[in-house]
């Protein structure tokens, strides 16, 4: 049992929220955000660079922020614990310290039979999130935005063209008794279209994001009209120098936090049958109303219900890596 909150267990200390902020808490805090995190209430710390792909790297960063707070009183909610006065008493850090995430907010990751088609993709999509040390957000009233490139509707592998809408926009959640439940899987492309493929923005290349786990997007505007997804935080991206629409070890890779790599879609009237220029590297839903419902989805997400200036995570995976995973 973790030394500091086995310490304030047995003296029946309490102390309030406010106080894991204090630098003589940093330690109690860091126990703390572990336990969230493990239970899939906290977002990880993310992080990676040129040489190392973006995934979870961290637990707990031992700064009491906003996004501690909320996944605090969450936890009360859930755990059917009294939150008064913003105290957390031996009760609060001995449930804490009892829960176990696959009790708590167990998740199936096994095919049963009466799955139908699109819960046992959604199983096959987290089993991949899960030995790949991905982080998967496991409360019900959270979302996980996943895209796939190179996948069909039905989770088989296609050709991955350029400039076709063949990849996947995912939404799956994890509803109370762990079955996940696609909410959902729209044709979307990780990949600039052929014209700044062949035109790039960037001297080094079009951009390609790289596959890996971000926190990076917040609720915004795309060119000042459209609902999105926009880039408040660090992308890992492939330029396409050579101009031959693939991902090569040749490529320069550039990390920064103000590419611009939005999640949105392509125009209210439009339902374009090729990606062209509505991608130079962003994350985009073919079909409009179809974003729009994907934006209000996110927005029931409880993390951002708590805090509007919420920093949304998103995994990009490799369809054909996927298409290894067994389907059950």
């Amino acid at each position: 049992m973790p030394a500091h909150l086995q310490q304030l267990i047995e003296r029946g200390q309490s102390i309030s929220v406010s106080d894991l902020g204090l630098s003589a808490n940093v330690l109690v805090t860091e126990e703390v955000q572990t336990h969230l995190c493990d239970i899939g209430l906290l977002d990880p710390i993310i992080d990676g660079d040129a040489d190392t792909p973006f995934r979870p790297v961290r637990k707990a960063d031992g700064k009491l922020g906003l996004n501690t707070r909320n996944a605090l009183l969450a936890f009360h909610h859930y755990a059917q614990l009294p939150y008064v006065d913003n105290l957390l008493g031996p009760d609060f850090f001995t449930t804490l310290e009892n829960t176990r995430p696959d009790a708590f907010f167990p998740v199936q990751f096994d095919t049963l039979p009466d799955d139908d088609p699109q819960t046992r993709l959604a199983k096959r999509v987290l089993r991949y999130m899960h030995k790949k040390g991905y982080w998967i957000a496991r409360a019900p009233d959270t979302l996980n935005i996943v895209y796939v490139e190179g996948i069909n509707a039905d989770g088989q592998p296609n050709d991955d063209r350029l400039n076709e809408w063949n990849d996947r926009r995912m939404l799956i959640r994890i509803l109370p008794g762990g079955r996940p439940e696609m909410l959902a899987n729209d044709q979307a492309t990780t990949e600039p279209g052929r014209f700044y493929t062949m035109n790039p923005l960037n001297r080094l290349g079009v951009a390609r994001i790289a596959f890996g786990q971000y926190k990076a997007w917040v609720d915004g505007v795309h060119k000042g009209f459209q609902p999105a997804l926009v880039q408040r935080g660090k992308l890992r991206l492939h330029r396409d120098l050579n101009r031959n629409s693939q991902r090569d070890a040749s490529d320069p890779i550039d990390v920064g936090d103000s590419f611009g790599i939005n999640q949105h879609s392509t125009a209210p009237d439009a339902n374009p049958a090729f990606v062209d220029k509505f991608s130079a590297g962003c994350l985009v839903g073919r079909r409009y109303r179809w974003h729009l419902s994907f934006m209000q989805l996110v927005r029931q997400d409880i993390r951002y219900a708590m805090n509007k200036g919420y920093v949304f995570m998103s995994t990009v995976l490799d369809g054909a890596d996927l298409a290894k995973e067994e389907p059950g």
